[in-house]
Formats: C-alpha cells, sequence, structure tokens
C-alpha cells in the first residue's frame, strides 16, 4: 500500500515534469523557427543585395573588358601611323562588327618625353557596359626611324605626264622599270589624257608605298647646313667632319659662309659646287637653286632641301655632269678611280657618315677599279647602310625639283633624285623636266609625293639603270607604341 502510494505520487511529479519539458520543447521549435525565420528573410536580403552587387560587378567587369579591347584595338591602329595623322586624330569610337564596344579621346594633358625625337600622346579610352563606365589613360610614345631600302626602280607615286615633244625612253640595252600611281596606275599619259608607251620601258603600277625620309628629318646626318636667323640673314654650320687626324665633329659647329653659298632678298638660297669645293652632303633650309658648271667642273655632292631643288646652267651650251659622291665611285674607271676617291673622301674635312680612316700608302696602292672594289671597306662604310647611303642621293626636296636643260645642252645626273612627302608625311612633293636639250638621268626618279611628275619641252630623257650599289637610300618606318597605362 506503502509502495502503491508512492509510486502514485512519483508518477504525478513525473507527469508534471514531462508537461513542463514539452512546453520547454514547444518553446525551443517556436524560438528555432523565428531564427530560421529571421535567418531566412536576412539570406534573401543578403541574396537581393548580393544579386544587385553581382550585377553591377558584371556590368564593371564587362565595361573593364571593353575598355581593354578598346585599349589593343587603338594601339594597333596607331602602331605604324605617320606623325601627321597623330596629330590630326582627336576621338573616335570603336566598334565590333556594328556595334559600338568603345571610344577614345586624344587629352590634351600629354606629358612631355625626355628622350630626343620621341613625342608623346595621351588618349582616354571609354568602356560601358549596363550602366557601368571604366576608363583608362594610355601614352604612347611616337618614334620616326631612318632606315635604308633597295629602291627596285623609279617610281612617280602620283603620276607621270610626258608633253609637247618630250620623249621619256630608257637607256639602250637596259631593262628600266618605272612605277606609276596615281589616278592612271600602271600608265603614263600626255597632257590629253592619252596613254603613251614608253621605248625601253616597262611601266608598271606603284602598289607597294614607300617613305624616303625628309629633308628635316635628315638635318642631323649632313655635313654641311645653311639656315637662316630670324633676321633672314644666312648662317652656315659644318657637322661630321674629320677636321685633322685627331679632330671630328659631331655637333653642328658655326662656320663663315663658304664662297659658292648665296641668298637673295626672297630667301632663296644658290649653291655652285665648282666655287664651294665641299665634299660630302649639303642641307638647305628652303628652297636652292643649284649651279651647274660644264664640265670638266662637275658637282660631286648630295644636295638636301626642305624647300624646292631647281637645277641653273650656268654656261648654257655644253655638257654637265652632277654626281651623289658614290656614284662619282661608280663610274670612275682605272686611270681616275684613285682622284676621284680623293675628291669624295679627301684627306682633311672628310664626310664620317660614309668615309673610313686610311692613309696616303692605303690609298697609293689602288691601281684599279679592281683593287678598289676588292678593298672597299677600307676606305668607304657600307654604303648599303644609313647613314652611309645617303652618298647615293643626289637631289631630296620635300617640295619640288626642277630640271632645265637649254637648248644645246647634255645634262648627266648619277644618283638617286628623290622627292619627299615631307616633314609629317602630309607634303604634295612632284617634279618637273623641261626644256630643249637632252637629259641623261644615271639612277632613280623617286618621287613619293601625292602631285604628277611632267616632262615637258623639245627634249629627251633617258633613264638608266644605275650600279646596283647605288640604289639604297634611306626610308621613314614610323612606330608608336604603348608606353603606360592607367584607370582613371
Amino acid at each position: 500500500m506503502q509502495y502503491s502510494m508512492k509510486n502514485k505520487r512519483d508518477m504525478d511529479k513525473l507527469v508534471s515534469f514531462n508537461k513542463q519539458a514539452g512546453i520547454s520543447t514547444l518553446l525551443f521549435i517556436v524560438l528555432v523557427g523565428l531564427s530560421l525565420t529571421v535567418l531566412t528573410v536576412g539570406y534573401m536580403s543578403s541574396m537581393r543585395n548580393l544579386q544587385s552587387s553581382a550585377t553591377t560587378a558584371h556590368a564593371q567587369t564587362q565595361a573593364q573588358m571593353k575598355v581593354m579591347m578598346g585599349y589593343h584595338a587603338l594601339s594597333k591602329f596607331l602602331l605604324n601611323q605617320p606623325q601627321g595623322y597623330l596629330d590630326k586624330i582627336t576621338a573616335g569610337d570603336i566598334s565590333e562588327g556594328t556595334t559600338i564596344t568603345s571610344s577614345y579621346v586624344k587629352s590634351n594633358s600629354c606629358p612631355a618625353s625626355t628622350i630626343p625625337g620621341e613625342v608623346h600622346y595621351c588618349f582616354d579610352i571609354t568602356g560601358q557596359s549596363g550602366g557601368a563606365s571604366a576608363i583608362i589613360r594610355a601614352m604612347y610614345a611616337y618614334q620616326k626611324e631612318v632606315q635604308q631600302s633597295t629602291v627596285a626602280g623609279t617610281i612617280f607615286a602620283g603620276g607621270l605626264v610626258v608633253g609637247g615633244n618630250a620623249k621619256f625612253v630608257g637607256e639602250t640595252g637596259e631593262d628600266v622599270t618605272i612605277f606609276v600611281g596615281g589616278t592612271n596606275a600602271g600608265q603614263v599619259v600626255d597632257t590629253s589624257g592619252k596613254i603613251l608607251t614608253l621605248t625601253g620601258i616597262t611601266v608598271q603600277a606603284y602598289t607597294n608605298p614607300i617613305e624616303v625620309a625628309d629633308a628635316t628629318t635628315l638635318k642631323n646626318y649632313a655635313n654641311y647646313l645653311f639656315t637662316k636667323n630670324n633676321a633672314g640673314a644666312m648662317e652656315c654650320y659644318q657637322n661630321n667632319l674629320h677636321t685633322t687626324d685627331t679632330t671630328v665633329i659631331t655637333t653642328p659647329t658655326k662656320i663663315t659662309c663658304p664662297t659658292g653659298v648665296s641668298i637673295d632678298n626672297k630667301g632663296v638660297w644658290s649653291f655652285n659646287s665648282s666655287t664651294a669645293k665641299l665634299a660630302g652632303i649639303m642641307w638647305f633650309d628652303g628652297n636652292v637653286i643649284i649651279k651647274l658648271v660644264a664640265t670638266p667642273n662637275d658637282m660631286i655632292n648630295t644636295v638636301l632641301a626642305t624647300g624646292s631643288v631647281t637645277t641653273d646652267l650656268i654656261d648654257k651650251a655644253g655638257v654637265y655632269n652632277a654626281y651623289a659622291p658614290m656614284h662619282y665611285l661608280l663610274t670612275a674607271n682605272d686611270s681616275n678611280i684613285k682622284a676621284r676617291l680623293d675628291t669624295v673622301c679627301p684627306a682633311e674635312n672628310y664626310p664620317v657618315q660614309f668615309c673610313q680612316t686610311y692613309d696616303a700608302t692605303q690609298r697609293n696602292l689602288i691601281t684599279s677599279v679592281a683593287y678598289f672594289e676588292n678593298n672597299k671597306d677600307k676606305f668607304l662604310k657600307n654604303t648599303n647602310l644609313f647613314p652611309a647611303n645617303l652618298s647615293n642621293i643626289l637631289f631630296l626636296t620635300d617640295t619640288e625639283f626642277a630640271i632645265d636643260a637649254a637648248n644645246n645642252t647634255t645634262m648627266n645626273l648619277y644618283g638617286n633624285i628623290v622627292g619627299t612627302k615631307g616633314a609629317g608625311g602630309t607634303g604634295k612633293a612632284s617634279g618637273k623636266i623641261t626644256g630643249t636639250g637632252n637629259i641623261n638621268v644615271k639612277g632613280n626618279l623617286v618621287v613619293t609625293g601625292d602631285l604628277k611628275t611632267e616632262v615637258q619641252g623639245n627634249m629627251t630623257v633617258t633613264l638608266g639603270k644605275s650600279n646596283t650599289d647605288g640604289n639604297n637610300i634611306p626610308v621613314l618606318i614610323y612606330s608608336t607604341k604603348s608606353k603606360s597605362i592607367r584607370y582613371m
């Protein structure tokens, strides 16, 4: 009985405890449920924020991808552009197909380069996607490098017109090729537009453009420089000369202007090589008239001019010879090769661009052209490399050359006659060959400007192939490379 009563009391306690435990469990479940609800609501809110952030991040990532694609596209476009075009570029869009993916704007706050001959250009490139945008500033370094190139033949990039009774023929027995561009590419026409057939000359279309180094670029490689001060008075300098046994001039040094060089009140230069007797490369700031004297007072020089180059025959009737320095040696014979070497590379004041240092003992060993050819590296630098190949140029102009042969005259021009595109690559160089005499060109006429070359008058122009060694001339290679990029 006692056991039963005790057992009953214990059971009552157990029931009471179980009720309390059940209430606690329910309370715990409720609390856990509330916590889960809070967590779920928080998670859903976080997910919405994350989704929004992810969308924004995705858009930003896409914008960054597009701006980098734009940067690479712009870099490729700028790589080989001449400076004249780089100066003109201001802004533009970059597209993939018909879809604009990014845009660029040239910055006016680009730091100047401290490297000589290098120019900086800065562009702000923008990529956009889904309302997000990314901007980078890219700085490019433009450099213009002079290299060497062998000319395959005569070039008239803007076209060739032969008018009047003029004849343009190839030298007998030589396979002469000319390349003609312009509106009548691959053809030579007269003044009425009629297509002409040239005797001894093969005409092909000019399809492989080159850009010859302009006079401004070549200034520092000349031996004598003729410039004007602010008042218009002439100033003369020498450079790149071995003057004595121990002295080499490597920077422009002012000198008294030599006899044979003058300037008129219009700022036009006159150069008489037979009077000046200067070896090497002459550089003129502006237009220059070449005063040629009948043989044996031949001209043996390279003339570079930022303006026009015009020939003027002083003696009128007679035979006139003008040689580029290298071509003077290429046309030598056994009896005069030693004397001609002395003229091109004299004992004093010789051009260091293409002359080696040698003494009288070495020179006296020259007994024939064959000996000179076999030992040429003792006397000359490699004229297939720049700047020694400047010795292959007779005349180089950034605007126009005008060659005029008067009646009863024969003009023999040995070397390459070049009309460039001018500084910046945007010039309009052209050529004019006129008169009533005969002109023989033993070399290449290379006119790379956009205007036509004209041959007019009652005359014959004979074009002959030059020695292969004399066909190498300096050309320009442009390079615009990325120097730095940063996000704005």
